[in-house]
């Protein structure tokens, strides 16, 4: 049976579609204090073109589907724009203050920079990572605990705020929480479903939509457990629903993985 597989691609809530992943566009986060960044040569915009280029594009907007009936184009559809939900969470778990990097770009006057839009949306931040993960904007190396943990923080004062708070390692070590930093310095741990609400909540009820539409029992099954695991954090039963799918051409992974 021919199948068509979405799926998702790097660290957790990026999905890769019928046609790919793509940083939001827009945003209405406020540009925080921006550093001057001069103008690349010539000779350098001639280098970021062959490095934006290392990645070949393909274009899959003319993908046979007709091995799917209706119904199954429906749900496909609505699988999509659930996807492009991932998007913006993904963008924020390579680094948090990747929108207001974005944005700094777009409203700099650098000469090329739609190629640096460009770079920066086909490699969700401003680091190459086809280069080890070379900043193209600026020079902030790329932080290692990405999104997940503040910038500023060790693992021996992560290990140490568990050992003096032991209530909080479950939560800690859980791999649905991102760690924030409080207001008077401390660290506390956030469910992805409350980090990321504004994008799980509408791709929850995108599931939900799609688990209505398809007559597969197994899918339904699956696109309900998973849009529930989004709101609630437990995925276990959606995992287990997912290796159960079954009669369907359609294969939906969706959700936090690496």
């Amino acid at each position: 049976m021919r199948k068509i597989l979405l799926t998702t691609a790097q660290i957790a809530f990026c999905l890769a579609l019928i046609y790919g992943c793509s940083p939001e566009q827009k945003t209405d986060v406020k540009t925080a204090t921006q550093e001057t960044h001069k103008p690349q040569s010539t000779q350098e915009v001639s280098e970021l073109q062959k490095r934006y280029n290392r990645i070949a594009e393909v274009d899959l907007r003319n993908t046979d589907t007709s091995f799917l009936n209706a119904e199954q184009k429906q749900v496909v559809n609505l699988l999509i724009e659930a996807a492009e939900l991932m998007n913006p969470i993904y963008l924020r778990q390579v680094y948090q203050k990747n929108p207001q990097i974005r944005k700094e770009i777009s409203d700099s006057n650098d000469p090329q920079k739609e190629l640096l839009l460009k770079m920066f949306d086909r490699h969700f931040g401003p680091w190459d990572t086809l280069d080890d993960d070379k900043p193209f904007w600026d020079n902030t190396p790329r932080p290692i605990g990405g999104g997940f943990y503040p910038v500023d923080m060790s693992k021996d004062e992560f290990e140490a705020w568990i050992k003096a708070h032991p209530d909080d390692e479950k939560a800690f070590r859980s791999w649905y929480t991102i760690i924030e930093r409080t207001k008077d310095g401390g660290l506390k741990a956030i469910p992805y479903s409350v980090a990321y609400r504004q994008w799980l909540e509408p791709a929850a009820e995108k599931l939900r939509q799609a688990a209505k539409i398809t007559s597969n029992p197994s899918l339904k099954k699956y696109l309900n457990l998973r849009a529930k695991a989004f709101l609630d954090d437990d995925y276990y039963a959606s995992e287990m629903a997912w290796m159960d799918l079954k009669d369907t051409p359609i294969e939906v992974v969706i959700g936090p993985y690496e």
